[in-house]
C-alpha cells in the first residue's frame, strides 16, 4: 500500500499559502500574498492586459508592489535591483517575449511547451537579472507570470542549468498527478475567480506546485 501521508502533508502546506497571506508580508495582513491572489497579480494582469490590447496607460503591466510581495513571500534573494528597476525590466521582457505569443503559449503540445518554458526561463533570468544570475528568480516569477507553461520554480539551479533540473521535474512530476483535487480560487472578483479555477482545471500548475513543496528541503539558498 502506497504511503500517502507526505503527499497529504504536502498539500496541506500549499493549500495554506494558496489561500492564506503570507506572514512575512505586512504581517500577514494583506491578501495579496496568498498565492492565490499572486496567480491573479502576476497571470491574471497579461490576461487583462491582453483583452485591452496590451495597453496600461503608461504604467508597468506588473506593479512593482507585486514584485515586493512575491520576493518576500516566496524568500527571494536582493539582486542589487529596485523592484522600479524590476518592473521596468519585466515590462519590456513581457513586451517583447510574451505579448507577441500570449495566445499560442497556452496551445502547443507537450514537448513544444516543455522547450518554450526552457527557453523563456534562460530568457527572462539574462533580460531581468543579468548574465551572472541564477534561474531562481526568473523561475518564480514565471511560475506565477505564465502558469500555462510547465515552469517550475528552482533554487540554487546555476546559469545553463535550468533545463536539467526541468526535465527531472517532470519526471516526478508524473507520479503526482491526478493525486490532489486542485483547489478552488476565493481570491479577487467573479472573472478573476473564474479565470483562475480554469486555469486550474485545464492546467498542470496545481501539481506542479506540490512538486515543488516536496522538493523545498532539497533546495539550496
Amino acid at each position: 500500500m502506497t504511503d500517502t501521508t507526505p503527499l497529504r502533508k504536502t498539500s496541506q502546506v500549499a493549500r495554506e499559502r494558496w489561500q492564506q497571506p503570507h506572514p512575512s508580508f505586512s504581517s500577514g495582513r494583506d491578501p495579496r500574498s496568498s498565492e492565490n491572489a499572486m496567480l491573479v497579480l502576476f497571470y491574471g494582469s497579461l490576461e487583462k492586459a491582453a483583452r485591452y490590447g496590451w495597453l496600461n496607460a503608461g504604467r508597468t503591466l506588473v506593479d512593482k508592489t507585486y514584485l515586493r510581495i512575491l520576493w518576500t513571500a516566496r524568500a527571494l534573494p536582493g539582486n542589487g535591483l529596485s523592484f522600479d528597476e524590476m518592473a521596468a525590466r519585466l515590462d519590456s521582457f513581457i513586451r517583447a517575449e510574451l505579448q507577441p505569443q500570449w495566445v499560442q503559449l497556452a496551445q502547443p503540445g507537450a514537448t513544444e511547451r516543455d522547450i518554450r518554458a526552457i527557453e523563456l526561463v534562460e530568457t527572462a533570468r539574462l533580460q531581468l537579472f543579468g548574465p551572472a544570475s541564477d534561474a531562481d528568480a526568473a523561475s518564480e516569477v514565471l511560475f506565477f507570470l505564465c502558469p500555462q507553461l510547465p515552469v517550475f520554480p528552482c533554487r540554487g539551479i546555476g546559469a545553463g542549468r535550468y533545463a536539467g533540473f526541468h526535465q527531472g521535474c517532470l519526471q516526478q512530476l508524473r507520479a503526482l498527478k491526478d493525486q490532489d483535487e486542485c483547489p478552488t480560487a476565493g481570491y479577487g472578483q467573479p472573472r478573476e475567480r473564474e479565470l483562475i479555477d480554469t486555469l486550474l482545471a485545464q492546467s498542470d500548475w496545481w501539481p506542479r506546485r506540490l512538486l515543488v513543496e516536496e522538493l523545498r528541503p532539497t533546495f539550496t539558498s
